[in-house]
């Protein structure tokens, strides 16, 4: 099965972000925040021991929002895009809050003497290797509506000078 992945590549370390809102919560916790009722029915988490923690987010939506973390086990297919040291993984819903986040992290983060490059490819099936297509984008200049755009590509490489 292929998949397409989003990737901050560089030569240097990044700073990385998670606005997901994502928190550890005891099970005692999660009780107090959604008693059982006819509103909110029994869940699987009710039946584990009151201190076991679990990862809570009151956001629905939270899934959606960037995320922009180390790579530790990234897809073999990424080594055919790039040989940076440094590998992050991009998540998020490509929708409009997403791109704020994205454009305000590239503008905060990021500086030309870090060589960093956004990189969105299929992996999956070593077969299915396609060049990227190049381009560049000065980090100052940077709108989303340029982000959108990336976030519509296949195989594209832009390069943030």
């Amino acid at each position: 099965m292929m998949t397409q992945y989003t990737a901050l590549v560089s030569d240097e370390e990044l700073h990385e972000v998670d606005f997901r809102g994502f928190r550890l919560t005891t099970v005692r916790e999660m009780k107090k925040l959604y008693p059982l009722n006819e509103g909110f029915p029994e869940q699987p988490w009710h039946s584990f021991d009151d201190d076991v923690e679990i990862l809570n987010t009151p956001d629905e939506k939270a899934m959606e929002k960037l995320r922009i973390s180390k790579w530790l086990n990234p897809p073999y297919d990424l080594e055919d895009y790039s040989d940076k040291a440094f590998i992050y993984s991009v998540e998020g819903r490509w929708n409009d809050l997403f791109l704020e986040s994205l454009q305000k992290y590239i503008k905060e983060h990021i500086t030309p003497d870090q060589n960093v490059d956004l990189i969105r490819f299929w992996a999956g099936h070593a077969e299915d290797y396609h060049l990227l297509n190049e381009s560049t984008l000065e980090i100052d200049e940077i709108e989303q509506s340029d982000l959108a755009l990336i976030g519509k590509q296949l195989y594209i490489r832009v390069k943030l000078v």
